[in-house]
C-alpha cells in the first residue's frame, strides 16, 4: 500500500514553500514600477530609456524621491562621466562589495564586469587576488586600493604609491568615490533586506552593460 503523508506535514511543507515565494522585496514596501510621483517616473523612465527595467534596490529608494534622485545621479556620473576604464571601475566595485557583504551588488555587477572585459576566471579569482596569477600590476593596485579603503587602519603611503603609478589625480578621484558609493550601497541594500530580482547575476539580464 502506498505511503501517505500525514496532512499536517503536508499543510507545513506548503506553508513554508508559500513564504520561500512571496518573500517581500525588501523590509519596507517598495514603490510600484509606474510611481505616481513626478520625480521617481522621471526617474524610473530614464532606467527605461536606457534598455533597462527598475530594479528592486530602485524601487526600495524610491520611498524617499529626492534622496533617491542625488543617489541614482551620482550613480549614473558615475557609470558614464568618469575617465578610469569601465573595466577598472567594475573591478574595485566587486572587491568593494565583496568586503562590505554586498551580495546584491555583486551579483548585479558580475555580469557588468565580464560585457566590460573583465574574463570569468577573474571575477572566481577576486576574493583571493593576493595569491592569483589572474591580474596584472594596474588592477592589482585597484584591487589593493579597494582592500585598504574597507580596513579600519585605511590605506597605507605604499598602497596609494602604487596606485598613482597607473592612475593620474582625476581617475584616483573617481576610484575612490566609486569604491566610497559602492560600499554604501552594500550596507544599504543589506540593511533594507533588498532581496534580488529573479535572473539577477546572468549575463543575458545585465544590468548597465559596457
Amino acid at each position: 500500500m502506498q505511503r501517505r503523508w500525514p496532512i499536517v506535514l503536508v499543510t507545513l511543507l506548503l506553508s513554508v514553500g508559500a513564504l520561500a515565494e512571496d518573500k517581500p522585496i525588501a523590509r519596507i514596501d517598495p514603490v510600484p514600477p509606474n510611481p505616481t510621483d513626478p520625480t521617481v517616473s522621471a526617474l524610473f523612465d530614464a532606467i527605461r530609456s536606457r534598455g533597462g527595467e527598475p530594479l528592486n534596490m530602485h524601487r526600495t529608494l524610491a520611498n524617499a524621491p529626492q534622496i533617491f534622485k542625488a543617489y541614482a545621479d551620482l550613480a549614473i556620473a558615475l557609470r558614464v562621466s568618469a575617465a578610469v576604464p569601465r573595466k577598472d571601475r567594475e573591478l574595485i566595485i566587486i572587491r568593494t562589495a565583496q568586503k562590505a557583504g554586498g551580495d546584491y551588488e555583486v551579483a548585479q555587477h558580475r555580469p557588468m564586469a565580464m560585457s566590460c572585459g573583465l574574463t570569468q576566471a577573474q571575477l572566481d579569482a577576486i576574493a583571493n587576488w593576493q595569491n592569483s596569477s589572474e591580474f596584472d600590476a594596474r588592477q592589482r593596485s585597484v584591487l589593493a586600493y579597494a582592500e585598504e579603503m574597507a580596513a579600519d587602519k585605511g590605506v597605507s603611503d605604499a598602497t596609494f604609491k602604487s596606485l598613482a603609478k597607473h592612475f593620474n589625480p582625476q581617475e584616483i578621484v573617481e576610484l575612490t568615490i566609486t569604491a566610497g558609493f559602492y560600499a554604501a550601497s552594500a550596507r544599504v541594500t543589506r540593511a533594507l533586506d533588498i532581496q534580488l530580482e529573479k535572473g539577477a547575476g546572468d549575463e543575458k539580464n545585465a544590468y548597465g552593460k559596457c
